[in-house]
This record gives C-alpha cells, sequence and structure tokens, in this order.
C-alpha cells in the first residue's frame, strides 16, 4: 500500500474514531492538493491531527499537536500556542525520504464584532535544525484563511498557506502551496 493510500486511510480512521468527541473538523481542497484536520477542544488546551497530500510535489504530510488555548471564547480573539510533530514524505530519489520535525508555532482566529459571522484566522509553525530529524534541515508552514460562519456549527473559508521544507543537502521543497477552498464543521 502506498504512502497516499496509507494517507488517506490514516485520514478517515481520524475523523471516523473522533467524530463523538471532536470539537472541529475540517477539509480544504484545490485540484491537487487534500488536507483533513481534526482538532479536540479539553477547556484549556487542544489536541489536533491533521494530513496533507500534494499531488503536485508527490509529498505527504501527518501532524500530531498540542497547545495551550484561551478557554474564554466570549470575546472576539481566540489564541493557543504548543508544539506539533510533523512526519513529512516527499518521494525523494534518496532510500530514507520520511522526516520528522517538531515544530512549534501558534494559531489566532479573529472574529469580527460588527460582523460576528465573518473571522480571519492564521496558523504558524516552524522547525529549526536542532528539531529536525533525518534529513531535514528545518522546515516550517503557515496559513491564512478568511471564513464565514454559514451557520452556528459550520465555517466555509478561502485559504492560502504553503509548507516550506529544506533538506541536509540544501535541497528545498515547497508544498501545499497556493489557494484553496474548505470548510470546518464544529461539533
Amino acid at each position: 500500500m502506498n504512502l497516499t493510500h496509507k494517507t488517506l486511510l490514516l485520514t478517515a480512521c481520524i475523523f471516523g474514531s473522533s467524530v463523538v468527541s471532536a470539537s472541529t473538523a475540517g477539509v480544504s481542497l484545490t485540484n491537487d492538493t487534500v488536507k483533513g484536520d481534526v482538532n479536540l477542544d479539553m477547556g484549556s488546551f487542544g489536541i489536533d491531527a491533521g494530513v496533507t497530500h500534494d499531488k503536485d510535489e508527490s509529498t505527504s504530510t501527518a501532524h500530531l499537536g498540542l497547545s495551550v488555548q484561551d478557554s474564554d471564547t466570549s470575546g472576539p480573539l481566540q489564541v493557543g500556542i504548543g508544539a506539533r510533530l510533523y512526519a513529512i514524505d516527499a518521494n525523494l530519489d534518496e532510500e530514507d525520504d520520511l522526516s520528522i520535525a517538531l515544530a512549534l508555532g501558534g494559531w489566532y482566529r479573529y472574529t469580527v464584532p460588527q460582523a460576528n459571522r465573518v473571522s480571519i484566522y492564521g496558523s504558524v509553525y516552524y522547525s529549526p535544525e536542532v528539531l529536525s530529524f533525518t534529513n531535514l534541515d528545518h522546515m516550517y508552514t503557515y496559513e491564512f484563511r478568511a471564513e464565514y460562519m454559514t451557520m452556528r456549527n459550520a465555517r466555509a473559508y478561502i485559504r492560502y498557506g504553503k509548507t516550506i521544507t529544506v533538506y541536509d543537502d540544501g535541497f528545498r521543497k515547497e508544498s501545499n502551496e497556493g489557494f484553496s477552498i474548505g470548510a470546518t464543521v464544529d461539533f
């Protein structure tokens, strides 16, 4: 079973096993990429997991994260900071093309008070050389979204993001780059 099939199977398992206890599940798409995330809200901290596959760059990424977050959601700003463990399969020409990275970063969401259905979301995670393993020198990923709350428990959004991986030999690979459309559902 190749990594693409494993990635899709992992996504289905994550969504299927955590539907009952998940706080948020989402997916975004382009013609060449798919990204799925699940976020479990535990009050003052959250656990998130996700997978991404970029067909053009032959890259699949999976992450598992833990963040400390603001448990007061009554205001317009929500913030979380934490760490994510990334596994990156970039289909390089080398035999060992699976890389591991521990990235530090965070996310925010600002809901416009005058238009409470409109929000802006952003996240950034960075793994320096000291936290990047196997053949990886460093990596970072970021995304920005303009969201619209279509109903009380669902948001549709337009996303721009990119994942950059730099390897020990200086090779640089950019994946999951560009605009996509997506939606999240709260449980």
